[in-house]
């Protein structure tokens, strides 16, 4: 009889372990913790409206013309990785004292201070909710989760009242007696409920007007670039093409790769965001990006409008602050003669290499003139190529079927610096264009650049406040340990790698790199435009956490009215 009821006693035994583990699960899961999308709303308005069927509203430009994307091959986007959605259930308990706080995930597409993905546990834990602090801090709370900030941060608030005016010079660097950051508190991001942020009367900054409203439809832009680097290429030339009339023509090089309804997506993609798009094959598949990089040049013609004045040949990581100090540059040349214009390397190892011409990053522009008889001579020039570098095939093509020699345009910037390109950002320039800014090295240029919106040529102008501290708009607040009296702020800091005497003929001789000592820094990571029409930029200084540092953040609000 007892080995008879063994097998009975483990199945009642196995039902009432599956039952408590059933009811454990339940019981202790039963709530999803609330996750955030990242603060970039025009991204999600974006895809939303691809997945809707609709369009959002006008972006940064300047008019509101009808743009039209033509897709003039079988291609498309890959959908994009799914983006957290609001939990609708009350947040999980805040960790304690002394427990590690969570990691917030590395949302994809998203500029994230920490290289790296996160554990599936760790895109599972509590995120910091703002529904739980006051509304001037929500803006703060929300960055955090794509910033990944530390569990409490040290926190300073300022107002900005800009004063517009087209007498504003915009190179001076004023002085403003007041300190810029002072007054800060600790917040603590999973419960800052109750907290209260000194307040102090705004401070009042000169800036230019505002661009007005233009249309740029007498521009034309080419690309050469893959399918999925064409993609992440439209929320960058989203903030300088969305609505403007400019006209961009991609040759997709590995459309043939891709199937028709993928290339319907994206270009349906690059009509949601305003841009006025059209996606070709490469006219020969066996051609490189390089040459394409050339040849593109020949669907720029068929496709442009009878008001193109300018064709510009682009790398597929060139991005403008604004289309306006471009086309107002371009306007002072004549766009009815042969004319062919750029800008050189700024490091003269890389013009004794490859020479004298228009580098690609900068930009090659062509009058219409000229862009035509390029075009009719495109594959002999090819088939003459003596290199497959496509800013080369240009300048040679240039030079053997014209009399156009390289016009160097001020404010083109080839960008051939790596790594902290501090010192570019911090020199006060006034560039029309970026270049390499998500390879050679990493920086949020969309976000950076969002000031041009609020103040036009205001992006990088830079005051001194108190005896210590530089803002330069848009990309750093510096304090100088030593005070500003130790720094030469009409010379370049040489922060890159191989920062030197190559240098010296483009942006002048460069002042050693000062060591992290010498030198706080604050730099922008966030920037939106509130309801109320409010522009908040937040700048951050990663804390040492070996030393047990938080981060610190500095939170500049220009107020609208």
């Amino acid at each position: 009889m007892f080995p008879a009821k063994v097998p009975r006693v483990f199945v009642v035994a196995s039902i009432i372990l599956s039952f408590l583990v059933t009811y454990t699960t339940l019981h202790l899961y039963h709530r999803v913790p609330p996750s955030y999308p990242a603060t970039n709303s025009q991204v999600a308005s974006i895809a939303d409206a691809v997945t809707l069927g609709q369009r959002p509203g006008p972006g940064h430009g300047s008019n509101t013309a009808q743009t039209a994307t033509t897709t003039v091959l079988p291609t498309v986007l890959a959908s994009p990785a799914p983006r957290p959605t609001s939990g609708k259930g009350e947040p999980d308990r805040k960790p304690g004292a002394g427990e590690k706080p969570p990691t917030p995930p590395v949302l994809p597409g998203y500029y994230s201070n920490v290289a790296g993905g996160t554990s599936e546990e760790e895109q599972q834990m509590p995120l910091p909710d703002p529904r739980h602090c006051p509304e001037d801090l929500r803006f703060l709370v929300r960055s955090s989760i794509d910033l990944e900030l530390t569990e409490r941060v040290r926190y300073t608030r300022r107002y900005i009242q800009p004063v517009f005016s087209k007498s504003t010079i915009r190179d001076d660097v004023v002085n403003i007696t007041e300190p810029l950051v002072k007054g800060d508190v600790e917040v603590d991001l999973y419960d800052c409920s109750d907290v209260t942020i000194p307040t102090s009367a705004p401070i009042k900054l000169h800036v230019p007007n505002p661009y007005p409203d233009a249309a740029f439809a007498h521009l034309v832009f080419g690309v050469a670039t893959d399918f999925h680097r064409l993609n992440d290429s439209i929320r960058p030339f989203s903030h300088w093409m969305s609505d403007t009339g400019a006209k961009l023509v991609a040759v997709v090089t590995d459309a043939k790769d891709k199937k028709a309804e993928e290339m319907d997506k994206l270009a349906r993609a690059f009509e949601v965001a305003g841009i006025n798009a059209t996606l070709v094959r490469p006219i020969n598949d066996t051609f490189t990006t390089s040459q394409n990089h050339f040849t593109v040049l020949v669907s720029m013609l068929e496709h442009a409008s009878p008001e193109a004045q300018w064709f510009g040949l682009l790398d597929d990581d060139t991005f403008f602050p604004s289309l306006k100090p471009l086309s107002d540059s371009l306007a002072k040349l004549d766009h009815e003669t042969d004319a062919y214009v750029g800008a050189l390397s700024e490091d003269f190892a890389a013009v004794r290499t490859f020479g004298f011409m228009a580098f690609g990053g900068a930009g090659a522009f062509l009058s219409a003139p000229l862009a035509r008889k390029l075009g009719d001579q495109a594959l002999k020039c090819i088939d003459e190529a003596t290199s497959k570098e496509g800013d080369i095939i240009i300048r040679d093509c240039v030079y053997t079927n014209s009399k156009a020699k390289l016009t160097i345009l001020p404010g083109l910037y080839q960008q051939d610096m790596r790594e902290d390109v501090s010192g570019f950002f911090e020199a006060g320039l006034r560039p029309l264009n970026l270049h390499h800014w998500k390879s050679w090295y990493k920086e949020p240029v969309e976000k950076m650049a969002a000031a041009v919106k609020l103040c036009g040529d205001c992006f990088l102008q830079r005051w001194r406040f108190g005896t210590d501290t530089v803002l330069s708009n848009g990309f750093s607040i510096v304090m100088y340990p030593d005070g500003l009296d130790s720094v030469d702020l009409q010379s370049m800091e040489g922060t890159w790698n191989k920062a030197g005497k190559d240098y010296d003929f483009s942006i002048g001789p460069l002042r050693k790199a000062l060591p992290a000592d010498k030198k706080r820094s604050y730099k922008l990571r966030a920037a939106e435009f509130g309801e109320n029409g409010d522009f908040q930029q937040l700048y951050l200084r990663v804390g040492d956490a070996a030393r047990g540092e938080l981060d610190e953040v500095v939170e500049l609000v220009w107020r609208r009215h």
